[in-house]
């Protein structure tokens, strides 16, 4: 379960209300599990516990945390620095621990005091901040963060990594906190999830705190192994071409022919039946799109190498006999382009795939009025550019809120949407959320988006009643394709074709 931090205090306010757990407990029953992890990783690596702990605190909650950890190690015989950021003045919770920590006569340090940077370190723990942060950090603070990030030992944070937006990951610092391990509290945040914040947080561990699970309404959840399988289709052993389903696929134009012969493929390669591609007809002299032998072509008059809404009528009764179809790789944008567009998601009754060029033709108010008014399962699958086009937004302000924009975006039109990025989320109509870790830098290159869109069409008619279940595993085996070809290649050198080979293991491995 992923939960923002607003959520995360509604569950703690409602175990101090209804379940009579006092706060300061709870701030206990953080500060001990972390130290007991601690000491289960000194256990796994004895050399940890030759050397002490640095504990950085900063002036609330987060600190009040790390002193209960500051104390309890130090019970255990293992010497600690606790370092006060952002100097000594605690109210709450956090002065009683900070009574405490100086009545065991732990050593503790001001961060203006040198002589605690020229310690061997053997681990590092962050309790600066947590989920108290989100606006850009002081000065001083971004210069400690330089010097902490350069001391010896493994870094650890508390909830959320120093310099970490903890709702939306983006950054805070310049020079974040570059944890190998974050230790969140009954909950992950969804900083620790969204980029570039996950990759400052290491390997994610929740863990409990002693809050009774109440996460009604919370249904975000990571697109990890666990769930693949559980979600991956089964093959019908007696099954034929119709029972797989048959894929249409609406795009290409003079400039972008090799978009949807991308799309086609990376469709077969989802376990569709049969693919049929409906793209524009060039003039003799022109270089014809090499489709792979597999797809049934249907080469439709364009008009100066696009298609226009005057071939309506003759798409209209081909599409209508496929089970899925896919909108927009390669359509270009020509305005009579984005009428037909219009006009198919208006007219056909399939359930749609819209990628790419197709999206651009619902960037007005008209547009996404046509969205919601669809009575038909749409995946869209936009990039953070084509998403701001869509909202009609800044790119800017859709980066600094995506995920919230998102859910409302899939909920509000009924959509699944597929935000792809480092992170892509994958946001239901009904609220599911999930997020996407898979995959590299190499995925950043022309034709990846074609692949995904593909994929997703191919894998929807194995999921008829959840196609945000397509879009999920499409998302998650592209990004396992990209990793298995980075294995034993630069991932700069990636190709959407590349992708396409190491597809079919990686869908066996996925496999239940």
């Amino acid at each position: 379960m992923i939960v923002t931090p607003s959520q995360m205090r509604t569950f703690e306010q409602n175990a101090i209300a209804r379940e009579g757990i006092a706060s300061l407990s709870l701030m206990e029953n953080a500060g001990l599990a972390v130290a007991h992890h601690v000491l289960e990783l000194a256990r796994k690596a004895p050399g940890l516990s030759t050397k002490p702990v640095l504990i950085l605190c900063g002036k609330g909650n987060n600190a009040g945390d790390g002193m209960v950890v500051a104390r309890e190690l130090r019970r255990r015989q293992w010497p600690t620095h606790t370092v006060f950021c952002l100097g000594r003045s605690f109210t709450g919770d956090a002065k009683t621990e900070y009574d405490r920590l100086m009545a065991s006569e732990a050593p503790t340090f001001d961060a203006t005091d040198s002589a605690w940077l020229r310690c061997d370190y053997g681990m590092v723990l962050d309790a600066i901040f947590g989920t108290g942060a989100n606006k850009p950090l002081p000065e001083e603070i971004c210069r400690l963060l330089l010097r902490v990030n350069a001391l010896p030992g493994l870094k650890v944070a508390l909830d959320v990594p120093t310099g970490i937006h903890p709702e939306t990951g983006s950054l805070l610092a310049q020079h974040p906190f570059e944890a190998d391990e974050t230790l969140t509290f009954h909950c992950a945040k969804t900083g620790l999830y969204l980029s570039p914040g996950r990759f400052f947080s290491g390997k994610v561990t929740v863990l409990p705190i002693g809050i009774a699970h109440s996460e009604e309404g919370v249904s975000r959840t990571l697109a990890d192994e666990e769930l693949i399988r559980r979600i991956f289709p089964k093959r019908v052993a007696w099954g034929h071409k119709g029972t797989f389903g048959k894929v249409g696929v609406l795009g290409g134009s003079i400039r972008y022919r090799g978009a949807p012969v991308l799309s086609a493929k990376a469709a077969f390669m989802a376990g569709c039946g049969l693919v049929h591609a409906f793209a524009p007809a060039f003039q003799a002299e022109e270089r014809p799109v090499a489709y792979n032998a597999e797809t049934i072509v249907h080469l439709i008059p364009s008009e100066n190498g696009h298609l226009s809404i005057r071939q309506l009528d003759r798409l209209f009764s081909e599409v209508n006999e496929m089970d899925i179809l896919l909108i927009g790789p390669g359509l270009g944008r020509m305005n009579e382009t984005m009428e037909l567009v219009r006009a198919v998601i208006d007219r056909v009754r399939l359930p749609m795939v819209i990628d790419a060029d197709g999206l651009y033709a619902f960037g007005s108010e008209d547009g996404r009025t046509r969205l919601r008014e669809a009575e038909k399962p749409l995946v869209l699958t936009p990039h953070l550019g084509e998403f701001a086009m869509l909202l009609g937004l800044p790119l800017r302000e859709v980066e600094a809120d995506a995920l919230s924009l998102a859910e409302n975006f899939a909920r509000e039109h009924r959509c699944t949407l597929v935000l792809k990025g480092a992170t892509t989320i994958v946001a239901a109509p009904k609220g599911t959320v999930y997020f996407n870790l898979t995959g590299n830098s190499g995925l950043a290159v022309g034709g990846s988006g074609d692949v995904l869109a593909g994929l997703i069409a191919g894998f929807l008619p194995a999921f008829s009643d959840s196609p945000e279940h397509a879009a999920v595993l499409a998302a998650y085996a592209m990004g396992r394709a990209a990793e298995a070809y980075a294995r034993n290649h630069w991932e700069g050198s990636l190709t959407p074709t590349a992708v396409l080979e190491r597809l079919p293991r990686v869908l066996k491995e996925s496999e239940p």
